[in-house]
């Protein structure tokens, strides 16, 4: 079974002079937003407006979903007069469904990315409001001409703790902008997290209680394709969906009693893993040099005596990780994979394993020294290697979960997710003053 996610896209209407020697119109996307997820490894289908269905009916058979730019949002859609000199492209049916995909996707947890008009559409779709005409605006820098063969690149200053830092990995984006329109209210829900030298909204995502079983909807006004192949920042978006959806479809879905991913299993302690530890940390060490302030055995590898999934999980400890690609090359060169997460900024994530050519398989974890992540983490590995009986109760969950939902790790994940917080509460409330 394929382990390639299926993503969405929702086309705009060609008109019948748009395709050469076509008598009629149809239905499309620019293959650079194709090209980009196919590059993350994902596998794409095209939604067309007009579609019937309930919009969470239309969105059963997708992993993720992304709304591409094209023409402007139907003012009416949020209150205000067209603007007869410079709206163009309006397509009331795509408007339509693409709003009522986007609130399903919410309420779905559907991984979102929204490009351009696509971040114009899901600020209205909240309850937000637009600018209809930027160059009117006083103040406003060149954001670029739409419909023209054009391109104007400016700077977008990212909101410390977003979701969009987390997946770009860098604090400022160099962006290739073509758009007359932008984000004036905020849409109820979101946030703005990115914005232009003018002040000007250039990001917003979905603000969510809990992070990890909230929706990853990221919205950008800027055309990440555009740039994302010479600009690792701009992929990572594109990256991100791609990752985000390859997770949801390992679930298990209704009906059915197994997952989509690989098998896994538990094992009795092995004495080896503790050496296998040790060796990843010298070739880290050696890859990384002062980059690396601290190096960790982490994980259920790092208990001894507790049976676990023989992977060894390795937390790497360092100043910041922003940029990121100071700390992720020297690693991809001695053999690890890259796996963006696009939801903690306080971690960023690589592999390397049996696939790769390597013995054992590793997890490496970079985290700041003194975050949140590094001291949650640690804290838990103590907490179990000073309480034998909660790691023997940890154990007869982790077995009892692996037999139950393999090979649904997602459910393995979510089983033991309140046993885990359990004691890295108890640990934390050991541990203060």
């Amino acid at each position: 079974m394929s382990d390639r996610p299926l993503v969405a896209l929702v086309g705009y209407h060609l008109e019948k002079d748009r395709v050469a020697r076509w008598p009629f119109g149809g239905y499309g996307v620019p293959a650079p937003f194709v090209d980009r997820l196919r590059a993350a490894g994902a596998r794409t289908a095209i939604v067309s407006p007009g579609e019937a269905g309930d919009p969470e009916e239309l969105l059963s058979p997708f992993d993720g979903l992304v709304l591409v730019g094209g023409g402007d949002v139907d003012p009416s859609r949020y209150g205000a007069e067209p603007d007869a000199e410079h709206n163009y492209g309006i397509e009331p049916d795509r408007d339509e469904l693409e709003i009522g995909l986007l609130r399903a996707a919410d309420r779905l947890a559907l991984p979102t990315l929204c490009v351009c008009r696509g971040m114009q559409v899901m600020n209205v779709a909240f309850g937000g409001t637009l600018h209809q005409h930027l160059p009117a605006m006083a103040g406003m820098i060149e954001h670029g001409v739409p419909v023209a063969d054009t391109q104007t690149m400016h700077d977008v200053r990212v909101s410390p703790g977003s979701r969009l830092l987390a997946t770009a990995g860098v604090e400022t984006l160099s962006c290739s902008s073509h758009h007359h329109q932008g984000v004036d209210r905020v849409g109820e829900g979101l946030l703005a997290t990115g914005w232009s030298d003018d002040g000007l909204v250039e990001a917003v995502e979905r603000a969510v209680d809990d992070p990890y079983a909230g929706v990853w909807m990221v919205g950008v006004q800027w055309h990440p394709e555009d740039t994302a192949p010479e600009d690792p920042a701009q992929q990572a978006l594109f990256d991100a969906l791609t990752s985000l959806a390859r997770w949801r479809s390992s679930r298990a879905k209704p009906g059915e009693m197994e997952g989509r991913g690989r098998e896994y299993g538990m094992l009795d302690h092995d004495p080896a893993w503790r050496s296998w530890f040790e060796e990843e940390a010298a070739a880290i060490r050696e890859a990384l040099g002062d980059l690396a302030l601290r190096i960790e055995h982490v994980g259920s590898t790092s208990v001894p005596g507790l049976a676990a999934k023989p992977v060894i999980d390795v937390q790497v400890s360092v100043e910041t990780l922003t940029p990121r690609a100071p700390l992720v090359e020297p690693l991809k060169a001695i053999g690890y994979v890259h796996a963006i997460d696009p939801i903690e900024t306080e971690h960023d994530f690589l592999y390397r394993g049996r696939d790769d050519g390597f013995p054992h398989q590793v997890h490496l974890h970079l985290c700041p020294a003194g975050s949140v992540w590094e001291r949650r983490h640690l804290a838990f590995r103590d907490w179990l290697r000073a309480h034998p009986e909660d790691a023997e109760a940890y154990a007869r969950l982790k077995r009892e979960l692996a037999a139950r939902h393999s090979p649904d790790i997602q459910a393995y994940v979510d089983g033991e997710a309140a046993f885990v917080r359990s004691v890295q509460e108890r640990a934390e409330a050991g541990a203060a003053p």
